[in-house]
């Protein structure tokens, strides 16, 4: 079992339980499936950062965690701290 570790600049923590499996979507490395990830979670187009219409979100936005078969995603960003945490609490890895 897995759960989601992001720390925010502000020092906010989150925890999200993503259960047995996750898959990582790089925007970098897989960007048709990055793109179309993407459109499903903000309901718009992944633009390039110099776009007139690029905003915070599709700027910062470096990635996705897909979980639950699929059927759920959510946004890794750059300027937070993204880890991927086993069900004994240790790291299993660190998203960057």
């Amino acid at each position: 079992m897995f759960t989601f570790r992001k720390i925010t600049p502000s020092g906010h923590e989150h925890n999200l339980f993503i259960g047995e499996s996750y898959v990582f979507v790089n925007r970098e490395t897989q960007y048709e499936e990055f793109c179309r990830c993407y459109k499903q979670v903000f309901e718009v187009n992944h633009v390039a950062d110099l776009d007139e219409m690029s905003n915070d979100f599709s700027k910062n936005c470096f990635g996705l965690i897909s979980y639950n078969d699929g059927l759920d995603l959510f946004p890794v960003y750059k300027n937070d701290i993204n880890y991927i945490m086993s069900s004994n609490g240790q790291t299993y890895a660190k998203i960057h």
